[in-house]
């Protein structure tokens, strides 16, 4: 729904109770004026300054104010509302009957403060631009590539479990805040997307515009940060240490409330010092956060960022990488292209590096490329290779393309030769078998009592092999495999697990999936000593629901059993008899 536009300003301010108005700096022709609503900005007491200074912080001119600051608006903002810098957001539009005091809950800056410019002025620093620690754009396509090939699971709600997220930013490597990062980057530009329960990786797609760029910083304190800082910043450069001198001086109110509870966890910062603990490192997190995705350029030191600008517009860079004759691949965020770059790391996964990144070919990598549909992967690396494609490397690349090309397998036939001395392959009815791995081969397993039988002519090698990790090969009993589950160590039990579920067609035996989870690591079973409770008929709904015996008899077996913790049986009895109910059993 449409929200009607605010009236001007002079209309507003026309509308005014008379006796406010004659103690206006400004008149209602003048406030729409930017001149002069600069002129009287100059001239306002310290605290009303310091109070306009916050608001231009907050919100830009014409946006609404948020309600935390009505007490300061009410206390200091006498002087902003007799220069027409405050205006109310709505009105009834009786001529005569507005005091604007007392909207200091509902009012929005006057659009005329545009060109109002801020005290205590953000001075141009005299910096060079750095490399990000990591760029999270090519940690986005990293991402990608491994997501294509092991999907994450999601949960209903289309969120990555704590504990999968953190198992796969490991995976990637050793810091979790920078794959974190990536991670909700590559969601928000497409190249990770979730489809029936999966977050799949699209390392080739073509990255979509960022909706809300502060959000990558994760928190809700670095969020506002962020916001902030794309909004102050401009083609010079402006040092970092400015910055946190304007919003140390602006006041604490620039983000949050602390009487409304916005900093919760740290309640007891607010002192004199708590802008260091608090607000200080939210800063420096944005600035990070905004340099690795390439929305501000910046100057760092070990310290972090020293100075930002608006990231500039830079041409492409010339594309191509170093190969060596071991299969490595180096590689400079400088010169990478993105539409190349995504490719490569499905071609050769990621190693380590973060400027200056390291990859390495590999069989997977040929397999994944094939997989995706490119067939001219010698061509690729040859015509990007600044060093050229070695002989051995050729070789080695050749003969993993071979060993991942489909072929057909006819086994049980007769080969016969024509009058041309052609040779033709004839499959007898009877006993021939076709396997072609053009197409995705039938695959099947199901239990039959506690072995896992794969049944003639669903029995692919993959299928094979994968039961193969879970249990004993007991051999043929006919044309069937049967194989005997048992505790081997696993290190990715969840995609094994899926694997499993494929091939058996539905929820796999307990005693399988017991036997996968528990070769990863699972806590222990705990037990303790426990008491079978029958309650009278007539009385057990009324005990179920009694304030003191109802939680103990809330682990119910039936209608009238309950099993109560030995060490909670004592207190049950004494709560029975206090009722008037007999107890007979073990105590």
């Amino acid at each position: 729904m449409s929200h009607p536009s605010p009236p001007p300003a002079a209309r507003v301010v026309g509308a005014y109770d008379p006796a406010f108005r004659a103690t206006m700096s400004i008149g209602p022709a003048e406030v729409e004026t930017p001149e002069a609503v600069e002129g009287i900005a100059r001239t306002m007491p310290a605290p009303a300054r310091l109070l306009l200074d916050q608001l231009l912080i907050v919100v830009p001119p014409g946006d609404p104010l948020p309600e935390r600051l009505r007490d300061r608006i009410a206390r200091d903002g006498l002087p902003l509302w007799q220069a027409g810098l405050l205006l109310p957001r709505v009105y009834g539009g009786t001529e005569g009957g507005i005091h604007p005091q007392h909207y200091a809950g509902s009012c929005r800056l006057n659009p005329a403060a545009a060109n109002v410019g801020l005290s205590q002025p953000l001075s141009e620093a005299d910096a060079r631009p750095s490399f990000a620690p990591a760029d999270a754009r090519w940690d986005a396509a990293v991402v990608a590539a491994s997501l294509e090939q092991s999907p994450g699971q999601l949960t209903q709600d289309g969120s990555l479990r704590r504990d999968v997220e953190k198992r796969l930013c490991t995976q990637w490597g050793p810091d979790e805040a920078r794959w974190g990062l990536a991670l909700r980057l590559a969601r928000a530009t497409g190249l990770a997307r979730a489809a029936a329960g999966r977050l799949h990786g699209l390392p080739e797609a073509h990255p979509r515009p960022i909706t809300d760029l502060p959000s990558l910083v994760g928190d809700a304190l670095g969020t506002a940060v962020a916001a902030l800082v794309l909004r102050l910043c401009r083609d010079t450069w402006i040092a970092a240490s400015d910055l946190l001198a304007l919003l140390g001086g602006a006041g604490r109110e620039t983000f949050f409330s602390p009487v409304a509870g916005g900093y919760p966890q740290h309640a007891e910062a607010f002192d004199d010092e708590g802008f260091d603990r608090v607000e200080a490192p939210a800063v420096a997190r944005a600035l990070d956060t905004l340099h690795r995705v390439g929305a501000i350029d910046a100057a760092r030191d070990a310290s972090g960022v020293t100075a930002f600008r608006r990231a500039p517009a830079r041409p492409p860079g010339p594309g191509g990488f170093i190969l060596t004759p071991n299969g490595e691949i180096l590689v400079h965020v400088a010169e990478a292209r993105r539409e190349d770059y995504g490719r490569l790391c499905r071609l050769a996964p990621f190693v380590d590096g973060d400027s200056l990144r390291r990859h390495r070919l590999s069989r997977e990598g040929v397999c994944a490329e094939l997989t995706a549909g490119h067939r001219d992967t010698h061509e690729w690396i040859a015509r990007h290779s600044r060093t050229g494609l070695a002989p051995n490397v050729a070789d080695q690349v050749r003969e993993w393309r071979r060993s991942a090309t489909r072929i057909t397998i006819v086994t049980g036939v007769d080969v016969l030769e024509d009058e041309q001395g052609k040779l033709r392959v004839a499959v007898p009815s009877d006993t021939g078998r076709v396997i072609d791995y053009t197409t995705r081969p039938r695959a099947r397993f199901f239990s039959q009592g506690s072995r896992l039988v794969v049944p003639g002519g669903w029995d692919p090698l993959n299928l094979r092999a994968t039961l193969a990790r879970v249990g004993r090969y007991l051999g043929r009993d006919g044309d069937a495999h049967a194989y005997e589950p048992e505790l081997r160590p696993h290190a990715a039990p969840a995609t094994l697990l899926n694997r499993l579920r494929e091939y058996h067609g539905g929820d796999l035996p307990g005693d399988v999936e017991t036997l996968v989870l528990a070769g990863a690591g699972l806590h222990p079973v705990t037990g303790e000593d426990a008491v079978l409770v029958r309650l009278p008929h007539a009385v057990s709904s009324a005990l179920r629901r009694d304030r003191i015996a109802g939680p103990l008899l809330r682990r119910g077996l039936g209608a009238d059993e309950c099993v109560v913790a030995r060490s909670d049986l004592a207190a049950l009895v004494t709560r029975l008899r206090q009722l008037g109910v007999e107890y007979e059993g073990p105590t």
